[in-house]
């Protein structure tokens, strides 16, 4: 039991990681269209402005962190009036089109600005080499910190969406844009705000994950960028606490798959393999669309036609 109890733990980490990667997918999807494929790109270059703030001029940690907040919000500012804005009225496959060419962008210019990121680069932080004890259960200082981001970050947007004019104006403009342009909502303003609000929770993301696997370069965040949207639309690509729980059902699913599959084989396959589990998790991903097309927290949309 405290076996499974201590794999579910490391599950519940990394699912919070995807959760938290799949809830600035949504955002950005919810408010402006966009079904951002360059998500994981952006992650993964404000945790490179990290790593070089720690490496160059060797800053502390905590000096750093607000120093890469700010380098996102102005990132996803950037983003928005440059790119995403006048592709704002493409159709839908269009615009997933062009983020996955951002990603690519983005991917080249920060491995032209550091090349030593094109390998992978050990990532400086303070959470190494510390865990606590809690029942018999070990959890890293990277794990904890993870699970207190989560909550913080869903916390803050949960109040920020539901208790502010800027979140509610948010909120507005992704019911019905059209609606909320009559209503005054400052539509120019808000998109903006979303793509840096979504480029702030990206960074953190890349620079926890960063943290815990304690390596870093200009695509590590890649494989992370496939299992978030996994959970996105697990979670029904509408809702950001179905997004983050979507996030967690991938990494229980993954960590417990990794737990009952060890070191057997069926016939000459190695089902241990990471390769076997990915196979299994997208298996099972297909077949809850098969049954529940708009997702566990989705609501299905009636159109006539």
């Amino acid at each position: 039991m405290t076996a499974v109890l201590q794999v579910a733990l490391a599950g519940g980490v990394t699912g919070s990681l995807y959760g938290l990667l799949a809830v600035g997918i949504v955002l950005i999807y919810r408010t402006t269209g966009v079904l951002n494929f360059a998500y994981g790109a952006i992650a993964a270059v404000c945790a490179c402005f990290m790593y070089v703030l720690l490496t160059g001029p060797r800053l502390n940690f905590w000096l750093a962190l607000p120093l890469a907040l700010i380098f996102a919000v102005a990132l996803g500012i950037a983003l928005e009036r440059l790119f995403a804005r006048p592709v704002l009225n493409a159709p839908v496959f269009t615009k997933a089109i062009a983020t996955l060419a951002l990603a690519l962008v983005l991917q080249t210019v920060a491995q032209q600005i550091w090349p030593q990121l094109a390998q992978p680069e050990h990532f400086p932080s303070p959470f190494e080499g510390h865990a606590t004890r809690i029942g018999g259960l070990y959890i890293s200082a990277i794990g904890v910190t993870v699970l207190g981001v989560t909550a913080v970050v869903m916390v803050a947007l949960a109040l920020f969406l539901n208790r502010t004019r800027l979140g509610i104006a948010m909120r507005a403009t992704a019911d019905n844009q059209p609606v909320a342009r009559l209503m005054g909502v400052p539509v120019g303003l808000v998109f903006p705000l979303v793509w840096a609000l979504s480029a702030v929770v990206a960074a953190l993301t890349g620079i926890l994950f960063a943290s815990q696997q304690a390596v870093i370069d200009v695509q590590f965040m890649d494989p992370l960028l496939i299992l978030a949207f996994v959970a996105a639309v697990l979670g029904g690509l509408e809702s950001l606490p179905g997004a983050l729980l979507g996030g967690l059902i991938v990494g229980l699913t993954d960590s417990l798959l990794a737990l009952v599959l060890a070191g057997r084989h069926v016939g000459a396959l190695d089902v241990s393999d990471p390769g076997i589990r990915a196979a299994l998790i997208f298996g099972g991903f297909v077949l809850v669309l098969l049954l529940r097309p708009q997702g566990l927290f989705g609501q299905a949309v009636l159109r006539k036609v």
